[in-house]
């Protein structure tokens, strides 16, 4: 018989590193004229609000919004302050273009997808994504494009940015890695 056996380990406080590197995203993100948001992964959020079914704890995320046109896009804390790139960062800087929409689908999810990414809190039409914690009665429902390295960024964001057009922030004035010698992650 395999499994685990013995007592089961004492939960740790978080690592001192990553006690560091939420505390400097979250001075990067205000100092870079965002706002640390507490999201809420979701399961189930395209049925009624009473069914959704709350995931794991709440996560912060960098949220930009621009005021002059009232778009926005946000990250994780690490893909702001990490001195190597994230596989989000560079999913936004690839510019990779959209795929062509079939039946209706969203292209956000489709350049996600092609990109490596996951999408959604939970698989087939019942849907899930983020949730401002802040706003109990909120029924927005974000789609992080999520990958590998539990790096994230809007899809949205990253759809807009492929075809030129910023929303909420140019991310690439906040990376702080050196963008010269980017990795081949996503180039063809």
């Amino acid at each position: 018989m395999s499994g685990c056996s013995g007592p089961a380990p004492k939960p740790t406080d978080p690592s001192p590193t990553a006690t560091a590197t939420a505390d400097e995203g979250a001075a990067r993100c205000a100092s870079a004229g965002g706002t640390v948001t507490a999201m809420q992964p979701t399961y189930n959020t395209n049925n009624a609000r009473d069914t959704w079914v709350e995931l794991g704890d709440p996560i912060d995320v960098c949220m930009f919004r621009n005021a002059e046109d009232s778009t926005m896009i946000y990250t994780d804390l690490a893909t702001i302050t990490s001195k190597k790139p994230t596989l989000a960062a560079l999913a936004y800087l690839s510019k990779t273009p959209l795929p062509e929409s079939k039946g209706g689908s969203n292209p956000a999810f489709g350049l996600c997808r092609q990109l490596g990414g996951a999408i959604a809190y939970g698989g087939g039409l019942a849907g899930g994504g983020l949730v401002p914690v802040k706003d109990a009665a909120d029924d927005d429902v974000y789609n992080p494009c999520t990958f590998a390295d539990g790096s994230m960024i809007d899809d949205w964001g990253i759809a807009y940015y492929s075809n030129g057009t910023v929303r909420g922030t140019d991310l690439t004035k906040l990376f702080q890695f050196d963008m010269s010698k980017l990795p081949p992650v996503f180039r063809s």
